[in-house]
C-alpha cells in the first residue's frame, strides 16, 4: 500500500464488489454482520481511532463485542472526504449499524480548550452519548453543540471570531457535513465527535495546510523545508504538534467510550 493512500482497519474486514455511489446510497442487502463505520480524515486520527478498536477487541470479551457490533470498520477519508466516493461502495451490502465522523478540530467558541470533547448535536442520540463519555471517562466534561463544515483551513483568531459570531457553531473541521448527508441518504444513524486540537485564540501558520496532503497523510519533507525558510515557525509548529497529540489522544479514549456504549442505541 502506498503510505498516502487511504487506509482502513478492521475486525472482521471485507471487501463486496464494487459499485457506483449512487447505488451504494440506496442499496440493502441483508448480510449478516452488524458493522460500526467510523470515518478519520488524517493519519494521526486514523491511527488514535484505531488503536482505540484495537484496545476494545483486546480488553472486551467476546460474547460482549458480538452483542455490540459483529465489525468495526475505520476508515481514512481524507480532508473533506476526498476518498469517500472509493471506499463507500464497499459497504453497499453491509447493514450500517452507524457511521461516525472522528477527528480533531479548531475551536470557534472561546471558552472549548485544548482536548475538550464536542458532539455535534446533528448527532443521533447526543446527549446520551455525552452522558456516557461523561461517567466512563472520569467525568470529562463534553459539549453539544453546532459544528461548522469549512471549505477551507480556518486558522485566524479574527476569522475564527467572525464565523463564531455569524454561525454560532463550537467548532470548526471540513468533514462532517459530508459524512452526514451520505449517512442520511441511507437513513443510516450518525454521529459527528471532534476534539479540540487548537483553541479560538491560536494563530496556525498558513503554511500548515500544506502540511498535509488531500489523503490526510503527513507531508515530511514539506515541514522540513518550511521550517528550514522559515525557522521563526519552529515554536508555533512544535506547540501545534503538542496539542495535536493531546487531542488525538483524547479523541481515542472518547472512541473508546462510545464503542463501549452500544452506539446507536
Amino acid at each position: 500500500m502506498r503510505h498516502d493512500a487511504p487506509r482502513s482497519v478492521a475486525i472482521c474486514y471485507f471487501r463486496p464488489p464494487v459499485v457506483p455511489i449512487e447505488q451504494a446510497m440506496i442499496t440493502r442487502t441483508v448480510c449478516d454482520s452488524r458493522l460500526l463505520l467510523i470515518l478519520t480524515a488524517l493519519k494521526p486520527e486514523y491511527e488514535a481511532v484505531s488503536s482505540a478498536v484495537k484496545h476494545w477487541m483486546h480488553d472486551t470479551p467476546a460474547a460482549a463485542r458480538s452483542n455490540a457490533y459483529e465489525e468495526i470498520v475505520v476508515e481514512q477519508i481524507g480532508i473533506r472526504g476526498q476518498s469517500l466516493r472509493e471506499i463507500l461502495p464497499r459497504y453497499s451490502h453491509s447493514p450500517l449499524a452507524g457511521v461516525i465522523i472522528a477527528g480533531v478540530a479548531g475551536a470557534l467558541d472561546p471558552r472549548l480548550g485544548i482536548g475538550d470533547v464536542v458532539i455535534d448535536s446533528a448527532s443521533q442520540d447526543a446527549p446520551r452519548i455525552a452522558e456516557f463519555i461523561h461517567a466512563m471517562s472520569g467525568g470529562q466534561n463534553v459539549r453539544i453543540g453546532p459544528i461548522f463544515t469549512s471549505k477551507h483551513m480556518v486558522t485566524s483568531p479574527k476569522e475564527k471570531k467572525l464565523l463564531f459570531e455569524k454561525t454560532r457553531a463550537l467548532a470548526v473541521e471540513m468533514e462532517n457535513k459530508y459524512t452526514r448527508i451520505l449517512a442520511n441518504r441511507r437513513a443510516i444513524p450518525w454521529l459527528g465527535i471532534r476534539t479540540i486540537s487548537d483553541t479560538a485564540f491560536a494563530n496556525m501558520p498558513a503554511q500548515v495546510g500544506r502540511f498535509v496532503d488531500s489523503l490526510g497523510a503527513v507531508r515530511p519533507w514539506e515541514i522540513t523545508i518550511s521550517l528550514a525558510r522559515r525557522p521563526l515557525l519552529i515554536p508555533e509548529v512544535m506547540r501545534l504538534g503538542r496539542h495535536t497529540q493531546i487531542a488525538t489522544r483524547k479523541l481515542a479514549e472518547i472512541l473508546g467510550a462510545v464503542i463501549r456504549s452500544g452506539w446507536p442505541f
